[in-house]
């Protein structure tokens, strides 16, 4: 079982980024000022505005990371299965 295609777009404040001990990505924190989802049908994680958001940031070659502290809007997903799954990072810009 996998779960059904989803997104979730926010505007929030990026809190800060915690490496991955394999070295691959990190999660990042953000604190949700708006949740800005077009389909609520199809937002999985429903963040409220100040609450906070722990999300997994795969690598992205050309586009770093913004500072902490700055504003940002990001396009999250939901990747779960019968085992559990993890909130991922499709995309993370100042905004």
């Amino acid at each position: 079982m996998k779960t059904a295609p989803n997104e979730t777009v926010i505007h929030g404040n990026l809190i800060g980024y915690t490496p991955a001990a394999d070295g691959y990505g990190g999660d990042v924190e953000i604190e949700v000022i708006r949740n800005d989802t077009p389909d609520p049908a199809a937002d999985f994680i429903r963040p409220a505005a100040g609450s906070r958001v722990r999300a997994f940031y795969p690598p992205r070659e050309g586009e770093p990371l913004p500072p902490t502290g700055t504003k940002v809007a990001a396009t999250l997903t939901l990747s779960a299965g019968p085992f559990g799954g993890r909130i991922v990072v499709r995309s993370l810009r100042p905004g």
